[in-house]
């Protein structure tokens, strides 16, 4: 008896379909993108996080989020990438902790034939499909120009900075100090913190603020801090050091923003913060790369958007109560 071929072309096009409908719940074209923050658990990076999150969802395609516990264990962010390669992941979205630690792994990834695209701290290669961040010098310039504004364009400030070799905290530290001296400020002192902690931007910010004290006066006029950490760190110093006497009358302007520095600045403990979008350049991250996967053109940078945050304008302007966080 002669056998039909028509059961087997049934179930290859049967399969076929199936498979088809299988990609299609897994993302489009089955599209898997490692998205690699600087930490896990920080407030900044949750947010990074949410947005990243959005664009996947709305794109239809899966992510994989994993980062260091620390914002200063670059072998770990470094040994994350290379699993995240040799997982055959499509493309990876990175920020890196180091400008120049990361640069020769996120080469590699590019060389093993896995675009990358980089987000708020810059790489000291040109190797990514596209950079996604705050204009950070702008940030710092920002932050100088407000301070100045406040103390009528005269005063011995100081500049907190982050931990050293941090791209976007090295920007905006820049960007300051040079705004800074322009507008006629005198810049006293610009530590980089001790670690990547608040308790270790605290103590560099306390031994910087103590050899500043004279005769139980802080003589200084401004202080710019360059993220929430180091932002936090010298608000805490500055609290223990006026309940152990010290006269402390300074002008205060951070950047980023949880929900305790929005706090401070409502309480006038804070004078302003610099802020940026984290959702956004989450979102736009993956977006970006996605775009790229999927074959169409991308800038080669995004600026996400940077501005002063003041009392009144979170009272006042809905825009800015949103971004940070508040109804």
């Amino acid at each position: 008896m002669k056998r039909s071929v028509w059961p087997g072309w049934c179930g290859i096009w049967i399969g076929a379909v199936l498979l088809a409908l299988g990609g299609c719940g897994q993302g489009q074209e089955g599209i898997t993108v490692a998205v690699i923050p600087k930490s896990m658990g920080e407030d900044f990076w949750g947010t990074v996080e949410q947005g990243a999150r959005a664009a996947a969802a709305d794109l239809g395609v899966q992510i994989e989020w994993q980062g260091p516990l620390t914002e200063t264990d670059h072998a770990a962010q470094n040994s994350i990438l290379e699993n995240m390669v040799n997982r055959g992941v499509q493309g990876v979205a990175i920020a890196p902790l180091d400008r120049k630690a990361s640069r020769k792994p996120v080469e590699n990834a590019v060389q093993a034939g896995i675009p990358v695209v980089v987000f708020d701290s810059e790489l000291d290669s040109d190797a990514y499909v596209s950079f996604v961040a705050t204009n950070n010098e702008q940030g710092g310039r920002l932050g100088a120009e407000h301070l100045a504004k406040l103390l009528g364009g005269k005063g011995r400030v100081m500049c907190m900075r982050f931990v050293q070799g941090t791209g976007s905290t090295e920007a905006r530290a820049k960007g300051f100090l040079e705004a800074a001296k322009t507008a006629g400020l005198t810049v006293v002192a610009d530590p980089h913190a001790e670690d990547a902690t608040v308790a270790g931007c605290k103590k560099t910010a306390m031994n910087t603020l103590e050899s500043l004290v004279k005769q139980g006066r802080l003589e200084l006029d401004g202080i710019f801090a360059c993220n929430d950490r180091s932002t936090m760190g010298v608000l805490e110093a500055l609290q223990d050091l006026a309940k152990s006497g010290v006269h402390i009358q300074v002008r205060f302007v951070g950047f980023d923003f949880t929900p305790r520095l929005v706090e401070g600045v409502q309480k006038a403990e804070i004078d302003a913060l610099v802020v940026q979008n984290p959702y956004k350049m989450g979102y736009m991250a993956v977006e970006v790369l996605v775009k790229h996967l999927r074959g169409e053109p991308v800038e080669k940078f995004y600026d996400t958007g940077v501005q002063v945050a003041t009392k009144e304008r979170l009272e006042k302007e809905p825009e800015i109560r949103k971004l940070v966080g508040l109804k």
